[in-house]
């Protein structure tokens, strides 16, 4: 005879998830600049530059120059003039009294005097180009700087922060269940 048996059945459960992610949305405006600045100041003075012309070599080449310049240059010169003259007397008088000559020693010497140059006497300063003495006065300039600068302002603007949150669901798909069934007894004998 067969014994009977209990047969137990069970089923497992099942879960349902379902989940969305969270986010944030994150929203900032430009920071503000304010600049503001102020230009560097430059301030330059100076005096105008002066030529000095010296013109007194001029004046003594054209007209002799002032009055004691011109004497002075006239008896500078003097002594140089008086013995050249006294050479010339002296070499005259020297031919004139050499008696072993021949010719008329009078006579020739009458002749030379006549052809000879005159003393060049020199009353005038002398001509050149280099007679106009140039100076030029430079004064420095005087500087003064005002430095400029620059004020930057800047503000930030807060960012904007919102969070939207996300979601887990869970569920039952299935219960879990557990079936017990008993067979039939025949209890008759």
């Amino acid at each position: 005879m067969r014994i009977p048996q209990i047969s137990i059945h069970s089923t497992s459960a099942e879960m349902g998830i379902k989940s969305k992610l969270g986010h944030f949305e994150i929203k900032q405006k430009q920071a503000t600049i304010a600049i503001h600045s102020v230009d560097a100041v430059v301030s330059i003075q100076s005096e105008p530059a002066v030529v000095l012309i010296d013109l007194s070599k001029t004046w003594d080449a054209l007209t002799g120059g002032k009055p004691i310049a011109f004497w002075n240059r006239i008896y500078g010169q003097s002594n140089k003039y008086v013995l050249d003259a006294i050479r010339h007397t002296v070499q005259e008088y020297n031919q004139i009294g050499d008696v072993l000559s021949d010719g008329n020693p009078l006579a020739e010497a009458a002749k030379q005097s006549l052809s000879r140059e005159r003393p060049k006497l020199q009353v005038y300063g002398s001509a050149s180009p280099a007679n106009v003495d140039f100076k030029a006065v430079l004064s420095d300039p005087e500087i003064q700087v005002s430095r400029g600068y620059v004020n930057v302002d800047a503000k930030i603007n807060r960012p904007q922060i919102a969070y939207q949150r996300g979601y887990v669901n869970t569920f039952m798909k299935k219960y879990p269940s557990v079936e017990v069934s008993v067979p039939k007894i025949d209890i008759k004998m």
